[in-house]
């Protein structure tokens, strides 16, 4: 007989911490980029679409194609042991940035932060499903997304008020480097402080037995076994991926190049809007995925089996409008204002996605289809976001200055295919659910109980 015992609630409300913790610092390190993205173009004479590339680009190459094997990886191996591996080889590259002297080195150097982060989404994934019930699984999930949004918000803000204080006193003179430019500073420095959730993974997370595995003899999932689970649900996958991805790539192309815009078009230096964006998105960073993962888990006790996946579309929806017409504004508060809703609206389906995954996909496989899924984010949103926002602005506008143009065209670009992917996927993914052999029957909506000769045949004994 298995026991589906979880584990303590308080311990595993702390690792949920700690992956908090992870999660800011993987963001920060992520975007720390984009805040001294000016320096660096004054500094090394880059272009907009070669600071494009190292915000994007650079980082979602090997992010991108590291995860499909850390996340099987990660569905075999002992989790909390790759986690501590990555968290250490991100931190270390982001400081390396800080020695970099152009472009190319700077390109590999975020290759490397994105072979290190690769690991992150998979083996989160994986681990909160074996913590959580999943009754408070979505609330867990949103806790480690809403590391995230802490992180973006800890970033601008104290990145910001770090950055003005580094450019006050022309650098840093630090043991065994000499004197270094401010960006330089920015860059040890945070990557420095990452190290602090890698050794707490190291010494005080425990790797959790494996749970909703679907094949009991081995616990495994096959190649074969993933192929053909991947062809009964090709069209879930596929809404779910390209659809959050494309919504996400609003997000990172307006998220990457907001300091530099402010910058040209209303003359706010970076540490000026810094300073307010993230002051309000730290709070805001932490609501907004609370509130997703609430707001999902409240419509699914009440029937609405697909809620998950109906909150995602709403953000994907509210994210394209309000991205696309911040840039538009004729005052920076106003810009400023609706990006900060956008920004709301693009929390959901970022948490949401996680949330969709672990309810049709068994644990045997859940590293490798989030590190699927992430193969797609990585590459659109996370490497053609910034880059198409730099590619506008210097090939389609040909003027710097049109820089909010070009942010607005990429989001309404971006996000209208996103939100017709999700209204598409929306009917596809409630079979998918339904053909889910741990979904307790209490889970599902009328239409879908035993007594509709519709309704799926369910093995209900796993989760009681």
């Amino acid at each position: 007989m298995i026991d589906d015992s979880f584990p303590r609630r308080a311990y595993a409300w702390y690792v949920v911490a700690v992956i908090f913790i992870a999660g800011s610092f993987a963001f920060i390190d992520r975007i720390v980029v984009s805040l001294v993205t000016p320096a660096l173009q004054a500094d090394l004479g880059l272009r907009d679409s070669q600071l494009g590339m190292l915000q994007g680009l650079a980082f979602a190459l090997f992010y991108a194609f590291f995860g499909v094997p850390l996340g099987i990886i990660a569905d075999r191996w002992n989790r909390q042991k790759l986690l501590t591996i990555g968290i250490s080889v991100w931190s270390l590259m982001t400081a390396s940035c800080g020695v970099c002297t152009g472009f190319g080195s700077l390109f590999l150097a975020r290759l490397g932060v994105g072979a290190g982060e690769a690991s992150l989404n998979p083996s989160v994934t994986s681990l909160i499903s074996d913590y959580f019930p999943p009754r408070i699984r979505p609330r867990a999930i949103a806790g480690y997304v809403m590391g995230q949004g802490f992180g973006h918000g800890l970033t601008y803000v104290f990145g910001g008020m770090l950055l003005g204080w580094l450019t006050t006193h022309g650098g840093l003179a630090l043991p065994g480097f000499g004197p270094v430019k401010p960006w330089q500073a920015m860059f040890m420095i945070v990557g420095a402080a990452g190290l602090v959730p890698a050794l707490l993974f190291a010494f005080t997370v425990r790797e959790p037995k494996r749970r909703e595995i679907a094949n009991k003899s081995t616990g495994r999932a096959s190649a074969a076994d993933v192929r053909a689970f991947m062809r009964l649900n090709r069209t879930t996958l596929t809404c779910h991926h390209l659809g959050i991805a494309l919504t996400v790539m609003t997000a990172y192309g307006f998220g990457n190049w907001m300091p530099t815009f402010f910058l040209r078009v209303h003359h706010w230096s970076p540490q000026r809007f810094s300073v307010f964006y993230g002051s309000i998105n730290i709070v805001f960073g932490i609501f907004a995925p609370l509130a997703s993962g609430w707001l999902a888990a409240w419509f699914k006790e009440r029937g609405m089996i697909d809620a998950s996946w109906r909150i995602a579309l709403v953000g994907s929806i509210g994210c394209t409008i309000f991205g696309a017409l911040a840039p538009l504004m004729p005052m920076p508060e106003l810009s400023l204002a609706m990006y900060i809703v956008a920004g709301l609206f693009s929390s959901a389906p970022a948490v949401l996605a996680f949330i969709v995954i672990s309810e049709f996909v068994p644990n045997e496989m859940r590293g490798t289809i989030t590190a699927g899924y992430f193969l797609i984010v990585g590459l659109l949103a996370t490497g053609l976001g910034p880059l198409a926002v730099g590619l506008a602005t210097d090939y389609l506008f040909q003027d710097k200055a049109a820089i909010g143009r070009s942010l607005s065209l990429v989001s309404f670009a971006t996000g209208l295919p996103a939100a017709v992917l999700l209204i598409l996927g929306l009917k596809s993914f409630r079979r998918s659910i339904g053909r889910a052999t741990w979904v307790a029957s209490s889970e599902l909506s009328a239409a879908q109980r035993p007594g509709n000769p519709d309704a799926p045949r369910l093995n209900s004994s796993i989760l009681r």
